[in-house]
């Protein structure tokens, strides 16, 4: 869903402008200035993430077949799944026990103990640890042996 409307650009200002961009929102504005007498156009939409969904069934399509293969040395599908998470995108946050309470902290520093990882959600990864976590799956299932013909459709797929 996307939601558009044009005002005078002082009426805004950079109030609704993420920091980020705000360098860049102030050189269409004064573009804007000059050329449409200060009225600009602002959309709002839901965001977007570039290649999630594909890369998404890409990854797990790849881990599945390569679970399903036998070859893989992982205690459990689970644990295979979050290692290349862990690998591509490191932790969310980090588990561990202190006086009898389990603890959640989200920097290495504050662990106390023996603790687990908690590998980011697949829709905080970036584009390139995308890549990076579709790679790594590729490479180590290649050298495990994997020659399925599932596979090789999953692969073919992913070069279309």
């Amino acid at each position: 869903m996307a939601v558009s409307w044009t005002v005078k650009n002082e009426e805004v200002g950079l109030a609704i402008v993420p920091p980020s961009h705000k360098d860049k929102v102030k050189e269409l504005f004064s573009k804007a200035d000059k050329k449409h007498g200060g009225y600009i156009t602002i959309k709002m939409c839901e965001p977007e993430r570039v290649g999630s969904d594909a890369q998404n069934r890409a990854f797990h399509s790849l881990i599945g077949e390569y679970w399903k293969s036998g070859l893989s040395s992982y205690e459990s599908f689970d644990d295979m799944r979050d290692t290349f998470k862990l690998r591509a995108a490191g932790a969310d946050e980090y588990i561990f026990i202190e006086n009898g309470k389990v603890r959640h902290v989200k920097s290495l520093d504050e662990v106390k103990g023996r603790y687990a990882e908690v590998p980011k959600s697949w829709a905080d990864f970036t584009v390139e640890q995308r890549k990076a976590a579709i790679d790594e799956v590729i490479r180590e299932a290649t050298i495990a042996g994997i020659n399925s013909r599932k596979w090789e459709e999953i692969l073919r797929g992913m070069e279309e």
